[in-house]
């Protein structure tokens, strides 16, 4: 037996995907046991929605949702190497959304907090599921406009910017982060203006 995260690039993606939305209805089901409002327990009502025994307050299953982005430098990329990331490999600044913040907002906002970048330019790339133990992960592209290298030292351990040529390693294939890197490493990446 081994975790959900342990499985992350053993499982078949198909696979992964349900065992990560098992693993957040478990979380959810676990954290929800009784009515935030008046204390009494909760009673599940559909497959997703629990309602409250005495005074019918309905809950579902809550999201954090987190950005994560790719940013282009001309032939390089910016990687970073977060404390939280087991191994040795390099990923993308990802961080999760605020309250009143748009994604965009929120990707401007990180990229400057935890290195010091500003960008442009900033593009949708995809979606998905971030079971841990309940998030939404979000995909963007951006290409730098400015801004010296200074890594927030209590999230970031070390980054830099890499080319093609000399990529350190970097995520498993079932990864965000990967499928970003690997969009731009076969050139899939559109070029020019928007965000």
């Amino acid at each position: 037996m081994t975790g959900l995260r342990a499985s992350y690039d053993v499982l078949p993606r198909e696979l992964y995907l349900k065992a990560g939305k098992g693993a957040e209805i478990l979380y959810w089901d676990k954290n929800t046991k009784f009515c935030g409002v008046c204390g009494a327990p909760m009673k599940l009502h559909t497959d997703i929605s629990k309602r409250c025994t005495n005074c019918g307050k309905e809950v579902w299953p809550q999201l954090a949702t987190a950005i994560i982005v790719l940013v282009r430098r001309g032939d390089s990329i910016l990687l970073v190497h977060a404390h939280n990331l087991r191994g040795k490999y390099y990923g993308l600044v990802a961080g999760f959304v605020e309250t009143g913040e748009t994604l965009e907002e929120c990707v401007r906002r990180e990229l400057m907090e935890e290195t010091g970048v500003r960008v442009e330019n900033i593009r949708y790339f995809g979606s998905q599921p971030w079971p841990y133990p309940c998030g939404l992960m979000i995909g963007f592209y951006a290409d730098y406009v400015e801004g010296d290298l200074h890594l927030q030292r209590s999230e970031i351990a070390y980054g830099g910017w890499f080319n093609r040529d000399k990529l350190p390693d970097i995520p498993g294939k079932v990864s965000m982060a990967r499928m970003l890197i690997d969009a731009w490493l076969e050139g899939r990446l559109a070029e020019g203006c928007g965000g």
